[in-house]
């Protein structure tokens, strides 16, 4: 017999919000409690896109990054340190970066060397809080290097076909035997990846077929089963003329068996919960528990089995489920788990991005943009269209919706579910969802509840020690300065002689003086040795790889790679001193008037300030050791005069605001360059910057890597090792040619890990004219409300 249920007619607590206590009066009230407490803990899931998949040797891997808060389903704000790890198919770590992370986004490069063979590299991203978590949250991205020297070898191989997956997952996790059984099946290769299959047999013990299974092009099938045989059943699949078998999990003589269907009928949920009668004997007269959660958001239901009812249906309305990933699961009143099953409750239409053709110039195609939503962040890579070199499985839907929350590290394609929402999308999501498991297990929920062991690193530590023989620092400071990353900060000293600076945003490898202060004395330079006591963190989950197979070597693909220019040593030797500028071609600098430092230039002008009021349109103010920069003329209404915004390395250097109309003072910043520690100078007077300080006019200075400062005495500056990654522009390499097939299968157009919309959604981009062939422009980010969007354009280069 079959009862139905509305879930308005059972008793039913809902919780979208985390309650601040629960009374142990019934069991729902415990089980509320035991999930609010487990997921009381913010996590953090991570996107990262990267500029393709596929990298030589000569290429650094691009990446821009996405941190999600999982319970806002925002940009995570706060993040700032995280760690990224490239690990070889052995799982041994090959670099560690920490890098910076900026309002929910980061980049950087992993430049990589002939030193690696070809072959499947992995990236891990994680920060120091994932480590209080049971569950592995960090994101792990697989790419391919192909050394040159070597060939492609067999990254690109197919999987070996004697080999392949089926696996079956019923729903609810158990076969239940003598009751109808939903059954989940997928079929992959060795590698798991989908196959080529579009029908499966099931067959009993005698060979006997009993049902054929609808396989999908991602691998997924599902099939009823009355499981009734004792001698059990198996699938079997005939793949380039191997047959493959594989037996199904034995029934078990009780359980519970769902079906869920949150797809057929518009705004609900409905759940069939079924029992044979050895389990329904045990439950006569006591209540199960259905519960529905994502993280500490869940609705609990009460149900009650009699001798006569076999099945339940139960009919959940969406409005009580949050939206994205749900996972369903039955308990009976000692708290055990039954069964269980993830769903995904659709979203709204995602965005969608528009690209037309703008004015074009000599060697760059212009295009306005324009998303259906305000205030994106954004990250674009352009491929030749026949690129083989793109992993079409990671997206931001996947990483930020669906995959958190699965067991094992999986690949699927948010975006092919998500881009055109319909019925059949939503059937296929589903029926990826039947095949797998939940990351997070009942028992670590119910008696495993994470606590804030490590700490949300935001910043760096820096503590030191103050030598005894500089004697008595009672009530003494200390100043920690740094050019390098626009450092000046002062310290307490405590009775042990220590000094922390909390919170630092320290650029790898910058220089850094420290000073004493004391009340009454002149300040005095010191030597310390100072530690980053936060700058390496290990995950104590650390990625294994998972081993790969392929086809005998005859099988295998071999692809014409990219034909990449080499600089001859001899020529190097030989370039004329200052006739190239090296950042010209980096982003925002094409519109500023360059200047390339000489020795000449240097020792004319000796430091960086009497440069600026030499070349500059700029109005200088000197007053008593003040660095004063205006912009001429008048800018607000009331008279205030406004300054450029100043970088130094690509980094935003603050000046000091002296009063409102004046403006900022900048001496702090300019006046320690000396002439000779700079490369280039960009500058502009007229430059329009979008900022709350109403910046007009840009200044850009990039040092020499090898530089030496000047040491006035005989303190020596120290080197802070293990700070963030510096970011870097992007440069691409240097190809002999983009028209042969080498560059068609690996190149790269374009990258442009920075691109941020108006309030109106509009945008503009900009294509550098080196390959006259269709091009795939891969738009990825999010809004600072939590709006994804991942969509692929094709452009033609050619019109």
């Amino acid at each position: 017999m079959k009862k139905i249920i509305s879930a308005f007619c059972l008793t039913a607590i809902s919780l979208f919000v985390n309650p601040s206590a629960f009374a142990q009066e019934d069991k729902k009230d415990q089980i509320a409690k035991v999930i609010t407490d487990y997921f009381f803990l913010e996590r953090e899931n991570i996107h990262v896109h990267f500029d393709k998949n596929v990298f030589m040797t000569d290429e650094s891997a691009w990446f821009k990054g996405y941190v999600f808060h999982r319970k806002k389903n925002a940009p995570f704000f706060n993040t700032v340190n995280i760690y990224a790890t490239l690990m070889d198919d052995q799982g041994k770590m090959i670099s560690t970066q920490l890098i910076y992370g900026n309002m929910g986004s980061f980049s950087g490069n992993f430049k990589l060397g002939n030193q690696l063979k070809s072959g499947k590299y992995y990236v891990q991203f994680y920060t120091n809080w994932m480590n209080n978590f049971t569950e592995d949250e960090s994101a792990v991205y697989e790419i391919s290097v192909i050394n040159q020297s070597t060939g492609v070898g067999n990254i690109l191989a197919k999987a070996d076909p004697s080999k392949i997956n089926i696996e079956f997952r019923p729903e609810g996790g158990t076969l239940v035997y003598d009751t109808p059984n939903s059954i989940g099946i997928s079929i992959s290769d060795c590698n798991h990846n989908p196959l080529p299959i579009t029908v499966v047999d099931i067959v009993d013990s005698t060979g006997k077929n009993i049902k054929k299974v609808q396989i999908n092009k991602l691998g997924y099938g599902k099939f009823d089963l009355l499981a009734n045989s004792i001698t059990g059943y198996k699938a079997v699949v005939t793949i380039e003329d191997i047959k493959h078998e594989q037996p199904l999990p034995l029934a078990q003589p009780k359980g519970i068996a769902l079906e869920v269907n949150n797809y057929a009928v518009a705004g609900k949920t409905i759940v069939k919960i079924r029992a044979n009668k050895s389990t329904l004997d045990s439950f006569t007269g006591k209540s199960i528990y259905m519960v529905a959660h994502q993280d500490d958001k869940m609705t609990v239901f009460e149900i009650k089995f009699n001798d006569q009812n076999l099945e339940q249906t139960v009919v959940i309305p969406n409005s009580e489920l949050a939206e994205g990933m749900n996972t369903i699961r039955i308990l009976d009143t000692d708290m055990n788990e039954l069964a269980e099953r993830m769903i995904y409750k659709y979203p709204e239409p995602g965005l969608n991005v528009s690209l037309t053709q703008g004015k074009q110039t000599g060697d760059e195609l212009q295009y306005n943009g324009k998303i259906n939503y305000p205030n994106m962040n954004m990250s674009i890579s352009v491929l030749p269209e026949s690129t083989i070199s793109f992993e079409e499985t990671n997206d931001i839907y996947s990483s930020l919706l669906i995959l958190p929350y699965l067991e094992n590290q999986k690949k699927t394609s948010g975006k092919y579910y998500f881009e055109s929402p319909s019925k059949v999308k939503q059937y296929e999501l589903d029926l990826f969802l039947v095949n797998q498991k939940s990351k997070y297990k009942w028992r670590d929920i119910l008696k495993n509840p994470p606590k804030s062991t490590y700490s949300f690193d935001m910043g760096l530590t820096l503590k030191g020690t103050i030598p005894s023989t500089l004697g008595n620092v009672n009530n003494a400071k200390v100043r920690v300065y740094s050019l390098t990353s626009s450092i000046d900060e002062i310290a307490d000293i405590n009775v042990k002689r220590e000094f922390y600076f909390e919170n630092m945003v320290i650029a790898d490898s910058s220089y850094v003086n420290f000073t004493l202060l004391k009340k009454g004395a002149k300040p005095k330079e010191i030597t310390v040795i100072p530690q980053l006591l936060n700058s390496k963190r290990r995950l104590n989950k650390p990625y294994q790889p998972q081993p790969r197979c392929y086809a005998p070597q005859g099988n295998n693909i071999i692809q014409q790679i990219p034909n990449i220019y080499k600089e001859n040593i001899q020529l190097e030797e030989i370039k004329i001193e200052g006739s190239t500028l090296k950042y010209a071609n980096s982003f925002g600098n094409g519109n500023l008037v360059s200047y390339k430092i000489s020795d000449e230039k240097a020792n004319m002008y000796q430091n960086l300030t009497n440069f600026i009021k030499a070349y500059s349109n700029f109005e200088i103010i000197d007053r008593n050791g003040l660095f004063i920069i205006q912009t001429r003329g008048a800018n607000s209404i009331n008279a205030a005069k406004s300054g450029p915004i100043v970088y130094i390395d690509n980094v935003q250097a603050l000046g000091q605001v002296t009063d409102s109309v004046s403006g900022l003072d900048y001496s702090n910043v300019l006046n320690p360059i000396q002439m000779h520690e700079v490369d280039e100078i960009y500058m502009s007077s007229t430059a329009i910057v979008p900022s709350i300080r109403n910046y007009v006019g840009i200044i850009k200075i990039y040092l020499k890597k090898d530089r030496k400062p000047i040491i006035k005495n005989s303190t020596p500056q120290i080197i802070m090792k293990n700070g963030y990654e510096r970011i870097k522009p992007f440069t691409n390499i240097t190809y002999n040619s983009t028209t042969d097939k080498g560059f068609e299968n690996f190149g790269v157009v374009d990258w442009q890990p920075t691109i941020m919309t108006d309030e109106n959604g509009n945008f503009k981009l900009s294509i550098p004219k080196i390959y006259r062939k269709p091009i795939k422009v891969l738009i990825e980010g999010f809004s600072a409300d939590g709006k994804l969007i991942s969509e692929i354009k094709i452009l033609d280069t050619v019109k």
